[in-house]
């Protein structure tokens, strides 16, 4: 998906505007902006690509939490799609790992940052 999709515009231009001084975008302030709004690893890739084409740069969470999570997650959604021939659901990975959905889509989201 490269095209943002028209529920996230409002998102990215909170994001893009609340982060003019700093030119930087955390996963924590994404996560926070995005709130309940329900995405898919695919819409939120397009928006941290919205955000990066508008100069900004996305970083981690601070301490270790995100990166431990990542180290769970990862794994898990590997043997998942092995598992089930397809990707998994954030719930399934949830429920593999123990940790909650919205801390999952956090450590997904940190390794997608931490790939590019």
């Amino acid at each position: 998906m490269s095209a943002l999709p028209p529920k996230l515009a409002p998102i990215a231009a909170t994001l893009i505007a609340s982060s003019a001084a700093s030119m930087t975008v955390s996963l924590d302030a994404m996560g926070e902006a995005i709130g309940l709004v329900p995405v898919s690893t695919d819409e939120v890739d397009a928006l941290m690509t919205a955000l990066e084409n508008a100069g900004r740069r996305i970083v981690g969470p601070e301490g270790a939490r995100g990166v431990g999570n990542l180290r769970r997650v990862i794994p898990a959604a590997r043997a998942l799609a092995a598992t089930l021939g397809r990707k998994p659901t954030l719930g399934e990975i949830a429920a593999e790992t123990g940790i909650g959905e919205d801390d999952v889509r956090h450590a997904l989201a940190l390794g997608r940052v931490m790939g590019r």
